[in-house]
């Protein structure tokens, strides 16, 4: 018989690992091109903009087709862009803004296929009689742990093979994936489709959104975070790895670490902490995390130092997402979540481009160390916005669906 959540979180971690590989592939692929910070910074961009379109525009998609079938189909779009990068180069045919078009087409893929299966856990957890916590930290812990642990597979294969070859394996992934979902999720139990045409469906999300505090402090949050994080980890990391550590597998290596510092973390989290409340949680480890996983690169240490200490800083990261995606679960009436959890994804995406042009520009202009400076003094700055702000609080409410329907405001 098919367990969804074992389905779900496999799904998901292949999936991932070959997200991660590309996060390392395509930055390091331009700069081997073009040996400019700036062009990473353009290509990396391109693909954030299409995940920002993808999930402000995908999510009336997903209900059309049904959350199962997107993950799918988008999964195996995924694969078809990503192989042509490699193809391409093999011809000669890859010019710089071809590479950002498949970038932006690769973003425009990944966004929904993403949600959709996001769009499924609280039904999972329905169906399993399993905390939502608990299947959202199955979902986070894959999703996050294993795009870090893409990293060094990728420098491992850059060092030996080359970045094409990165690619070819990203690309085998996301088919595998799209595989996986197919014969193991079910589709949600209720109907998605709803009525309407498309952007009354679009402007439903919206406006839900528009007028719930808390997620919308959740979001400007991660909008914030997730552009400083973007340009610090898609630009400055893998020129700190050209410049300083004079190798791919050592990037590769600080995020493998991270990567299985969130996936310890985010299980001990699943067994330990949900009857922690939320909110001190949340404060304590954007305390944690924001400033310091940064800010251990001015030190430049030796690798060995910079793998255990970044390994450690990011401990703290992994009870985040899960309480972040339970509280969109309970506060999300169940027949819109995917309208709003990808409002959610774009507002959370909006500021990345902004991130990673910021970080190729700053790393051309003033240099890497004084750019990871800026990039640490923001995000030190944005950890205080849970303690200071009174909407992160609600978090602790538990609102259940029924509730939240009553709570809807179209």
């Amino acid at each position: 018989m098919r367990h969804p959540l074992a389905g779900l979180i496999t799904a998901t971690a292949i999936s991932s690992v070959g997200t991660g590989m590309t996060m390392l592939a395509i930055p390091w692929f331009v700069l081997e091109s073009t040996g400019r910070g700036v062009d990473t910074g353009l290509v990396v961009m391109a693909e954030v903009v299409g995940l920002l379109l993808g999930s402000a525009f995908g999510g009336p998609w997903i209900d059309r087709l049904r959350p199962r079938r997107a993950a799918v189909l988008f999964d195996l779009a995924a694969a078809v862009v990503v192989l042509g990068i490699p193809v391409l180069h093999h011809y000669d045919a890859l010019p710089l803004w071809l590479l950002g078009a498949l970038g932006l087409l690769l973003g425009l893929s990944r966004a929904p296929g993403d949600a959709a299966r996001q769009v499924l856990i609280p039904d999972i957890a329905l169906r399993t009689g399993i905390a939502v916590e608990r299947v959202s930290g199955a979902y986070d812990a894959p999703n996050q742990g294993a795009r870090a642990l893409g990293a060094p597979i990728a420098g491992a294969i850059i060092a030996t093979l080359g970045a094409p070859a990165a690619l070819v394996v990203d690309a085998a992934s996301f088919v595998l994936a799209a595989v996986i979902t197919r014969l193991t999720l079910d589709e949600a139990a209720i109907d998605t489709a709803g009525g309407g045409g498309y952007l009354r469906q679009l402007g439903e999300g919206f406006r839900f959104l528009r007028n719930d505090r808390t997620l919308f402090a959740i979001l400007c949050m991660v909008a914030v975070t997730n552009g400083l994080n973007s340009g610090f980890f898609s630009v400055l990391v893998p020129v700190y790895g050209q410049v300083v550590l004079h190798s791919s597998l050592g990037v590769g290596l600080i995020s493998g670490a991270s990567g299985a510092a969130m996936v310890l973390s985010t299980v001990l989290f699943a067994w330990v902490g949900l009857r922690w409340r939320r909110w001190p949680v949340l404060v304590v480890c954007y305390l944690l995390v924001l400033g310091p996983r940064s800010g251990i690169f001015l030190l430049q240490p030796d690798l060995a130092v910079l793998v255990a200490v970044s390994g450690v800083i990011m401990l703290a990261f992994g009870p985040l997402n899960p309480i972040i995606g339970a509280v969109k679960a309970e506060r999300t009436p169940p027949q819109y979540r995917a309208r709003v959890f990808g409002a959610i994804s774009a507002a959370a995406l909006l500021g990345m481009p902004a991130g990673t042009l910021a970080a190729g520009l700053l790393s051309d202009h003033i240099g890497l160390m004084p750019s990871i400076a800026v990039f640490t003094t923001a995000s030190a700055t944005m950890s205080l916005c849970p303690l200071l702000f009174s909407a992160w609080r609600a978090v602790d409410e538990r609102t259940s669906p029924a509730r939240a329907r009553a709570r809807e405001v179209l």
